[in-house]
């Protein structure tokens, strides 16, 4: 008898294949990206020799909120991957605050690069050239720029199937969330002075741990991502979107760093310190969502806290020792949107 043979047609079965999620860079369009990030920390423990310390004026906090936006046009491609690129930018603002012993202070911060055009061009030594096309610019605010769209970070390398996982690193991480523009886009500030009176110094405003806090904290954290794309799509405006979700997780130990110590301290009988031990952990979870039919990203969420341990050893006057333990806990949001214009 001879064997029939069924096809998978006949059958009415579904070969599963596997999608490629990557941005089309051949298409004329224009994107535009905005973003907004918000970072917030509060002190929930402060210790003295194992003794919980009272905060006078309560607890000290800090908080930045972050917008940007702008255009991208692909002015010309190769491979597949953009090769030239014009970006414009619309408002690049961030607010900083911080509350410490009562005192409240708000600083505001235009981004170097607001209402600025820039022409971003991949040289043969692959490297990125700048060339501002309107308005003004600082050299070092056109470093560390890409010509892809930040998004693509969390996107996969090839073929994935319904259920597929795979992870992304620390510098892909802080690039997906804008992170690595922030010197960039916002050149660090002198702090504001406080409590300085006639005759003396003012003693600089509150600032986090080593010096920036939870954006620093994100700068400086082993981040690790995982990310596995869903089954189905998710309708967005009219858009069936395929869903890919995010684990962004770290924990580690900070270097030490000395604070006081110096000889001029001393003489005015102020303590010295040293971090013994800075402990952090990140923890974020969200989705990114991604147009198949236009091949674009198009929304990133990401939500989470992050927490950091501090324990200080400190010379007193007399020449004893004390020991202060302080933690700080925060809550991070991330979300991103890209549309075609």
């Amino acid at each position: 008898m001879t064997p029939k043979i069924w096809s998978v047609a006949a059958l009415g079965l579904t070969v599963l294949c596997g999608s490629e999620l990557r941005t089309d860079y051949t298409a004329s369009r224009t994107v535009r990206y905005e973003a907004y990030m918000e970072l917030t920390s509060e002190m929930t423990r402060m210790e003295r020799d194992g003794q919980p310390m009272e905060m006078p004026g309560g607890a000290g906090a800090s908080g930045q909120e972050r917008e940007v936006a702008w255009t991208d046009k692909v002015l010309e491609h190769k491979d597949g991957k953009p090769v030239r690129v014009l970006r414009s930018f619309g408002d690049v603002k961030q607010t900083v605050t911080s509350s410490f012993g009562g005192e409240e202070q708000s600083r505001e911060q235009k981004g170097s690069l607001d209402g600025v055009q820039v022409e971003f061009k991949r040289g043969d030594d692959g490297k990125i050239e700048a060339e501002v096309k309107e308005g003004d610019a600082p050299g070092e605010a056109l470093e560390g720029h890409k010509l892809e769209l930040l998004l693509d970070a969390f996107l996969p390398d090839g073929e994935v199937a319904d259920g597929d996982e795979w992870t992304v690193e620390a510098d892909a991480i802080r690039r997906g969330l804008g992170l690595d523009l922030s010197t960039a886009l916002f050149p660090p500030q002198q702090e504001p002075e406080r409590g300085g009176g006639s005759g003396g110094e003012g003693r600089r405003g509150p600032r986090g741990p080593r010096g920036g806090g939870a954006s620093t904290l994100f700068a400086q954290a082993a981040l690790e991502g995982k990310c596995k794309l869903k089954e189905g799509t998710e309708d967005v405006d009219g858009v069936a979107a395929r869903v890919i979700t995010i684990t962004i997780e770290a924990d580690g130990q900070l270097e030490e760093q000395s604070f006081g110590g110096s000889g001029r301290g001393r003489a005015f009988g102020i303590p010295t310190a040293s971090v013994v031990e800075t402990n952090y952990e990140i923890k974020l979870e969200g989705k990114l969502l991604f147009d198949a039919k236009s091949k674009l990203p198009i929304a990133l969420e990401l939500e989470g806290t992050t927490k950091i341990d501090s324990n200080r050893e400190f010379e007193g006057r007399d020449g004893t020792m004390m020991k202060i333990g302080s933690t700080q806990e925060g809550d991070v949001k991330f979300t991103a949107t890209l549309s075609v214009e």
